[in-house]
């Protein structure tokens, strides 16, 4: 008897999980939210060094992390949309939700100028890397935005650093296709395929619980306020520099020339991509070279992560390549004081944020067709 429940046990087990690896239900799940429901919908992509305290989870579906934005609902009549792309400073790394770039964009009250509401949408993830921005702006595409806005610094677009970021990876299926297609030059391109275990109702049970947890972190979030927390200590960046001339990568980059950078050496091909999707559907797109902490007394560095070389011929190709390809593009890597940063190089203190998001919507009323 109990051997015969034992086998009946074990063919319901890889019957089921069968089913679960055919099916893929989990992908299904994803589309499920509380959020802009039961809940308000995030007005950030979920991000958490602290989950407890944060009132939220650091998923790595991209799909999943739009269900649960402000995005996701219906776009007004009366709306011109425009999402923000990038990376923690755009997402507001050591702020409030409504001490980022997209908060006080939305604060200022702007109109397109046929009298449409301009609303602005916060899609930065933290992490220096363009492939995540075109990985998240494939989705994002379909909430049906009028413009969008594209930051990003020398440190996003080493080819060498792209993928070193589990938000990346978890993309596998989209970011195989776009290779396929595009042939991005990724230095270290060698992404693991999920093997079939991870395709099963066992191999997935994290992902699950952590969709779970996620809903219910909603709950607590929208009693709170509360989706980020910020340290009563903050360590202020590094401004006692070195002398090296060397650039700060994860992984060797690859230069045509010692000591400058010319187009051909950067992920410029990725931005490529993505301007072209936003061309195809007529769709303005402007780029950004973020501001930068900059110490202006050291004969050799910026900062740590740039020498002086890197950062002036990477500004030079930068401004090059979109004159050349009728980029919409603004360079505010000086649009802050030095003063005004906090923890890293990138990241702005609450009042000189919103400073400089002054200067973005300066730039996109410019753009405007």
């Amino acid at each position: 008897m109990l051997r015969r429940v034992v086998i009946k046990a074990g063919l319901l087990f890889l019957l089921l999980n069968g089913l679960y690896f055919v099916i893929q239900p989990v992908r299904l799940l994803e589309r499920i939210s509380v959020y802009n429901s039961i809940v308000p919908g995030r007005l950030r992509l979920p991000f958490a060094n602290y989950p407890t305290e944060s009132h939220t989870v650091s998923i790595l579906n991209i799909d999943q992390m739009l269900t649960s934005h402000v995005i996701a609902r219906p776009k007004a009549d009366d709306e011109f949309r425009v999402i923000m792309l990038g990376d923690s400073a755009v997402w507001g790394y050591l702020l409030s939700a409504d001490q980022t770039q997209a908060a006080c964009l939305n604060n200022l009250n702007l109109s397109a100028p046929d009298g449409r509401r301009m609303v602005f949408y916060n899609l930065g993830y933290p992490k220096l890397s363009v492939i995540k921005d075109l990985l998240i702006l494939q989705q994002a595409l379909k909430y049906q935005p009028d413009m969008i806005i594209w930051s990003m610094t020398l440190a996003s677009l080493y080819p060498s650093d792209q993928l070193d970021f589990a938000v990346i990876q978890d993309q596998y299926d989209e970011l195989a296709a776009l290779q396929e297609q595009y042939q991005f030059k990724l230095f270290n391109w060698n992404p693991q395929e999920p093997d079939w275990w991870s395709r099963t109702l066992i191999g997935q049970r994290r992902e699950i619980a952590d969709w779970l947890r996620y809903q219910l972190a909603g709950l607590e979030w929208a009693a709170t306020g509360i989706d980020h927390v910020v340290p009563i200590l903050v360590p202020p960046h590094r401004t006692a520099l070195s002398d090296s001339t060397d650039i700060l990568t994860v992984y060797p980059m690859s230069l045509k020339t010692a000591n400058v950078i010319v187009a051909e050496d950067l992920s410029f091909d990725v931005v490529s991509a993505g301007m072209n999707w936003a061309q195809a559907r007529n769709i303005p797109m402007l780029l950004i070279n973020e501001p930068i902490y900059r110490n202006t007394e050291h004969p050799i560095r910026y900062n740590l992560f740039y020498p002086h070389w890197a950062l002036d011929s990477y500004r030079a190709a930068f401004r090059d390549v979109a004159q050349q390809r009728g980029w919409q593009y603004a360079d505010f890597w000086d649009a802050a004081p030095p003063e005004d940063f906090t923890d890293t190089e990138f990241h702005l203190n609450a009042a000189a944020n919103c400073r400089y998001a002054a200067k973005i919507g300066d730039f996109a009323l410019r753009a405007m067709p």
